[in-house]
């Protein structure tokens, strides 16, 4: 075999050996930032859920995530620059496992906009000895009004009487 075709082969085999791709995430994960790269912020868009007509189906994405800890996750469904992953983080401070529990869930329309009230109870699965907090979700959305953008339509959280009273800093 000539050096060239040598060196060649070589190539080759070094290519097949370093080509290995990392496997895509699972839904649910967030892919570790490759050297070199920066993390992306999570979107909205990111997320079937959110884009849900179902106002419990936002709900689940919102517990699933306040329950695991997911901050950012848990921020996209308040769609407020003012109420980040930080600022949820801090509202849950001394949680070790926080959990709501629905007990009720209704949507009621007015002028052009849905609203969803959903009533719960926030418990310390980390801390069983924690005295319950009864609190309340309350989403808003644009029902389904001709030239509504698909963020209007989309299930928001306006206020939350959980851990901290939260509310949106604007009005969509």
């Amino acid at each position: 075999m000539t050096r060239a075709a040598t060196a060649f082969a070589g190539a080759l085999l070094l290519a097949a050996c370093g080509g290995a791709e990392e496997p895509d995430p699972q839904p649910g994960e967030v892919a570790a930032p490759i050297l070199g790269q920066q993390e992306l912020p999570l979107q909205a868009v990111d997320f079937p859920a959110l884009a849900s007509d179902d106002c419990g189906d936002v709900v689940e994405f919102y517990l699933d995530a306040v329950g695991r800890g997911e901050w950012e996750r848990a921020a996209l469904v308040w769609d407020d620059p003012v109420i980040d992953g930080a600022r949820l983080e801090a509202a849950f401070t001394g949680y070790e496992i926080p959990r709501i529990a629905t007990s009720d869930l209704s949507v009621e329309g007015a002028a052009g906009s849905l609203y969803c009230t959903v009533g719960g109870q926030l418990t310390d699965q980390g801390d069983p000895a924690r005295a319950p907090q009864d609190g309340e979700l309350l989403l808003r959305r644009s029902n389904d009004v001709p030239g509504a953008t698909p963020e209007q339509l989309r299930w928001t959280l306006e206020s939350s009487t959980f851990a901290e009273n939260l509310e949106r800093s604007r009005r969509s």
